[in-house]
């Protein structure tokens, strides 16, 4: 099994009886941070002029565990963050901008604007900053706390070049005061809000790295959290697989999970809307959080409200599919070129027949829409995600895993216009694919990037070769390389950049 930090932190947000302690929060904060943090007005000192997520709190108490000496059992620790995460924590609007950070995506690349590029985003995410709010001196103390932790900050690269402790505490500080303050209309708003209820039936739809799509109904039961989930999603393919575990919830709506899904371990990062119709966020392998995908949900009985449909893409003329969703009695279906009829409602939405020749069906239900489309060719391919990197791992028991990358390869029609490339295409959905590594330029090709940084498998999987020397690399270099993911699919070929890169060492819950 491969070291996973991460899985680690996920146990510790879902230790059974945490959040039933929380209930007992006041004394256990007492007990637990009394003995360093002075009362004052507000509460205890530090801890009462900040605001965090799940995560965030998480943090907070391991580094006192591991640099201050704190003594705390894993249950207390669980309880501890529930309770903080409840009674300061973020209002949904308050996450919403951050949540890639929480749900670990690996292909979002943040663009950051000066100052806090290079004064806080060249060593953290921004997000790492967004996703908590302080007083003003709470944020002054936190700039400090940066200098004494972390002594050669100032001696860094984009840190060295520029006055960075007087910048930090004359125009930073000022700044995070202003744009992130502890006290804000919606994290009042929010307290005072009444809570919707978790439990009960989710129609869910997600993707499984080497499975694909996959929908399906989770039942939600329990009195308080940790909740039991259980239930079972169904493959494109038809096959099912049985999925069940735990969740905790934060602050109302910040739903944490552990699940497996046919013996596969993962994990849920989702946001809960604020009227507790739907799920938002990201499932994800417990051991490779690279590997995973968008995972979304209905409240069974809620107003209308489409998910997708699977397949979105059908090569032939003749199939059926899916339509996940709820209160899919009215759902509208606009067809080009094609006819759906058939249609079933059953436990996730509904069963459509579909027929057709390069026809296009177009859903919709509430505020939402989904396509899907029987196609025999198509006039472009690209690749997904564009960019991204993956990271060699491995060859220690102690060390780093392999950091993996995910591809699939879209189809499109050109629109009306004839061109590819443009607004009026048309995105017929993703493709089985055959997959190649390439160099991506003279220098990889003399270093044989292609040949050492790793193997990519029938699914669009890219595997990162095992970190550290190789000697037969010219130098006797590591593994990385710089690489194009090629793939070809219904007569069509595109690529991407994949950079495979070193390990990453220190893996936060908030990167």
């Amino acid at each position: 099994m491969r070291y996973s930090k991460v899985a680690a932190c996920a146990a510790a947000l879902l230790l059974p009886g945490g959040a039933a302690l929380a209930q007992d929060g006041p004394a256990l904060l007492a007990a637990s941070c009394g003995g360093c943090h002075s009362e004052t007005d507000a509460g205890l000192s530090r801890i009462a002029g900040q605001r965090k997520t799940p995560e965030g709190w998480l943090m907070t108490i391991v580094r006192m565990r591991v640099a201050h000496g704190l003594e705390i059992s894993g249950e207390d620790q669980a309880a501890l963050v529930s309770y903080l995460a409840d009674t300061q924590g973020l209002a949904p609007s308050e996450a919403a901008p951050w949540r890639y950070a929480l749900e670990k995506d690996p292909n979002h690349i943040e663009m950051v604007e000066e100052p806090l590029a290079s004064m806080c985003a060249r060593c953290h995410t921004a997000a790492r900053v967004g996703l908590q709010r302080r007083t003003p001196e709470e944020w002054a103390l936190h700039i400090d706390f940066h200098v004494g932790q972390f002594p050669t900050i100032e001696y860094q690269a984009l840190g060295r070049d520029r006055e960075w402790y007087k910048i930090a505490r004359d125009e930073i500080v000022p700044l995070l005061a202003e744009t992130y303050p502890l006290e804000t209309d919606a994290w009042t708003a929010w307290e005072a809000a009444e809570k919707p209820a978790v439990t009960g039936d989710w129609v869910v739809l997600t993707d499984l790295p080497e499975s694909g799509p996959a929908y399906g109904v989770l039942t939600v039961t329990g009195d308080a959290a940790p909740y039991a989930i259980s239930g079972e999603l169904t493959l494109a393919n038809g096959s099912t697989e049985p999925i069940g575990g735990q969740m905790n919830l934060y602050t109302g709506y910040e739903w944490r999970a552990n699940v497996t899904v046919g013996g596969m371990a993962y994990r849920q990062v989702l946001a809960m809307s604020e009227d507790g119709t739907s799920l938002t966020g990201r499932q994800f392998e417990r051991d490779n959080d690279s590997l995973g995908g968008v995972f979304k949900a209905a409240k069974a009985g809620s107003d209308p409200m489409l998910l997708g449909v699977v397949p979105e893409a059908i090569p032939g003329q003749d199939a059926m599919a899916q339509i996940v969703g709820t209160g899919l009695d009215d759902v509208q279906i606009e067809g080009m070129n094609g006819l759906a009829d058939q249609l079933t409602a059953n436990a996730a939405g509904a069963s459509v027949h579909l027929a057709g020749e390069a026809a296009l069906f177009t859903f919709t239900a509430g505020e939402n829409t989904a396509t899907a489309a029987l196609y025999g060719t198509v006039d472009t391919l690209t690749v997904e995600p564009d960019f991204t990197i993956a990271r060699v791992g491995g060859g220690s028991d102690v060390g780093p895993a392999a950091v993996p990358a995910h591809f699939k390869a879209i189809g499109w029609w050109n629109g009306q216009d004839g061109q590819p490339g443009t607004e009026d295409d048309i995105r017929v959905g993703t493709l089985a694919a055959d997959w190649r590594l390439e160099n991506s330029d003279e220098i990889a090709e003399a270093m044989e990037d292609a040949t050492f940084a790793g193997k990519i498998d029938a699914t669009g999987i890219f595997e990162p070769a095992m970190a550290g020397p190789n000697p037969e690399r010219p130098f006797s270099t590591n593994n990385a390389g710089d690489l194009k993911v090629v793939a070809e699919a219904a007569g069509q070929t595109a690529a991407a950049r994949l950079v495979v890169t070193v390990q990453r060492f220190i893996d936060p819950p908030i990167r």
